[in-house]
């Protein structure tokens, strides 16, 4: 069995054809055989910036990651990071990131909150979460991990009149607000509902 005709040709010629290709051509090219795989080298940032302005990177809605130097899908990424100066051609969009590279090397601040494709998310700060998911609760938190927030405020002015039936034993309410199961409710001296 012979060889194919491209692989025939001098490795010079092979540098020079790969010069000429599209991003998305090369990436194919390299994963046809191991030697066109160790011939051609992975591209890099800014490589993928110039192509991101291309028409089959605009037609396949695809971004730039600076954290895993690859395209993703634009789902991928928060919309501040496609949207203004990290968008396409934008002045910062050597700086775009995806979300994983975001949540994985903690560029994402802990009790952010962002928006994704016009939904909510929050990268929640509770201590054994730290998570970044769609179920936003009291800023910062998710909403498995949403702190109970209590509001206490003084009952009344009036002196005690001894009439424990209307006034609690040291004279204040407390009223606590809580999330439970993304539905909000306020229960008296912080009772927390079983979930």
């Amino acid at each position: 069995m012979t060889s194919p005709l491209l692989l025939r040709l001098p490795p010079e010629l092979h540098y020079d054809i790969v010069d000429l290709l599209e991003i998305q051509d090369k990436a194919r090219l390299s994963r046809t055989n191991q030697y066109f795989s160790s011939l051609i080298k992975p591209p890099t940032h800014q490589e993928f910036l110039a192509a991101e302005t291309g028409q089959w990177s605009i037609s396949s809605e695809l971004f730039t990651c600076k954290g895993c130097i690859r395209f993703r899908p634009l789902i991928q990424f928060t919309d501040d990071m496609r949207k203004g100066k990290r968008g396409r051609n934008g002045a910062e969009a050597n700086t775009r990131f995806c979300i994983k590279c975001g949540v994985d090397r903690d560029w994402f601040a802990l009790g952010a909150e962002f928006s994704i494709m016009g939904r909510r998310y929050v990268r929640c700060e509770g201590k054994d979460c730290r998570h970044f998911t769609s179920r936003v609760g009291i800023k910062g938190f998710c909403n498995i991990d949403s702190p109970t927030k209590r509001h206490v405020r003084k009952k009344s002015d009036r002196p005690y009149n001894g009439n424990r039936e209307y006034e609690s034993d040291d004279d204040w309410d407390y009223l606590t607000r809580s999330c439970v199961n993304g539905k909000h409710s306020e229960e008296m001296y912080g009772v927390w509902p079983e979930a």
